[in-house]
């Protein structure tokens, strides 16, 4: 099932496939020199990339305002379930081959990721569907498998809800960013961003205001959300800044959610091209970087401080925290999905082209991995290393570190949502037959 309907996202594929140049990666070097007639970007030196057969200069970004700061590690408080978070998960998934332990029928397709929340002392998955659906299902314990919140959203839920304090926030394509009381199990708030009710038509700007980012809760509770541009919100739903801050800008569409650094500063990818990085305190501009293709998947970011994004052009790009390229690695197809960062600096990355990536911190290829469809999914990590990806091939898989496949589970549908990790090992997945399961 295509992830953007024709018509309403923009999913076109703005450069060539790569062909021979899937399995390279451009690494840095000293020499910058030119070099002519390259097929990959390894042909070229430096910094260089091809293009058209020729190595030039990486595209510029937009020079911060302030000198380059160091970026501090993502820790504490950035509190989201789903993909590209930063910290890998305390629990341990199985190591053999996985029973469902439970299986929920939610009624639609099941693409974003359940977020697990303690709620009256019970865990339980939060998760939305293409039905406007939100639920929320008992993990384990007594109540395991029973569906013990249910509300009805105004529009098709493509994000992973972020949860804390005992709220849950998600948007969805009504253009509204909701605020849930876990306890009373009611929509405590409702937040409708843009200004795109009269703009409601097939294709890109029809989609623009749709609240499908996110949000991400940053340290201080203040949300972040993807919708035409990015919004700090409030506790309270109200708006402390937007960017682009000028009304007359209609910004393009962010599909996921922004990556709050511990550095104060906000990383987001947009279907503009760009890739942006923001300060939290005003949304003032810090740097683009310009990739000329949709950005669909959220920033990953490792201990080092460098970022990692996926692009609709087939490549993952390395940055450093001013927004100079480190590397680019090149895929057959789109990548539009966050990648996973491990704390040896190992990056895992799926494509369109079906393959799960392995790539060093210096962007050489450790190894490759086929499924039989393409993967929307972000990879995730358990405590103990291991990869959990789906795949459109209607498979789930258990990767070790080293690219052997531990186990793989058929399921009824693509499996474009990430997997979550309770601390006792369990996994939680949800599929386009629109069941949510958990596995042990």
């Amino acid at each position: 099932m295509s992830r953007k309907p024709a018509g309403k996202r923009n999913f076109t594929v703005f450069a060539a496939l790569w062909g021979a140049a899937w399995l390279t990666a451009c690494p840095e070097t000293e020499s910058p020199e030119e070099v002519s007639g390259c097929r990959r970007d390894t042909d070229c030196k430096g910094e260089r990339i091809c293009e058209a057969g020729a190595c030039v200069a990486p595209r510029p970004g937009v020079a911060a305002n302030s000198p380059a700061v160091a970026v501090a590690p993502v820790t504490g408080g950035w509190r989201r379930g789903g993909p590209g978070r930063p910290d890998q998960a305390l629990g341990t998934g199985p190591e053999g081959q996985p029973q469902i332990v439970w299986d929920v029928d939610l009624g639609a397709v099941v693409f974003g990721s359940p977020t697990l929340a303690t709620v009256g002392g019970e865990l339980v998955a939060l998760v939305g569907t293409h039905a406007g659906r939100f639920v929320g299902v008992a993990v384990e314990g007594a109540r395991a498998g029973q569906v013990v919140l249910d509300l009805s959203l105004g529009g098709m839920v493509w994000a992973t809800a972020a949860a804390a304090d005992g709220r849950a926030y998600v948007g969805a394509d009504d253009d509204t960013l909701y605020a849930i009381d876990l306890a009373a199990r009611t929509v405590a708030w409702t937040l409708k961003v843009g200004n795109c009710g009269e703009t409601r038509a097939p294709g890109p700007e029809g989609a623009r205001c749709d609240a499908d980012g996110g949000p991400t809760i940053a340290a201080d509770g203040d949300l972040y959300l993807g919708a035409d541009g990015v919004y700090r919100i409030g506790r309270d739903g109200k708006i402390r800044w937007h960017y682009p801050a000028e009304a007359t800008l209609k910004a393009k569409h962010v599909f996921a959610a922004p990556l709050v650094a511990g550095d104060g500063n906000v990383y987001v990818g947009s279907q503009d091209g760009l890739i942006l990085s923001l300060r939290s305190a005003d949304g003032s501009l810090r740097w683009t970087y310009n990739v000329r293709a949709d950005v669909d998947g959220g920033p990953a970011m490792g201990e080092d401080g460098n970022l990692y994004v996926g692009a609709d052009d087939g490549r993952l790009y390395a940055l450093r925290s001013d927004g100079r390229l480190r590397w680019s690695f090149v895929a057959q197809k789109d990548i539009r999905a966050a990648a996973a960062v491990a704390a040896s600096g190992a990056v895992y990355v799926g494509s369109f082209d079906g393959n799960l990536y392995a790539l060093a911190s210096n962007g050489d290829v450790k190894w490759v991995l086929p499924t039989g469809g393409k993967i929307a999914a972000s990879p995730v990590l358990d405590a103990g290393g291991t990869i959990y990806v789906g795949s459109q091939d209607d498979h789930l898989y258990a990767v070790s570190a080293k690219g052997r496949v531990l186990w793989s589970l058929e399921l009824p549908g693509d499996v474009d949502s990430s997997v979550a990790i309770s601390d006792s090992g369990i996994l939680v997945v949800g599929c386009d037959d629109g069941h949510l399961r958990a596995l042990k």
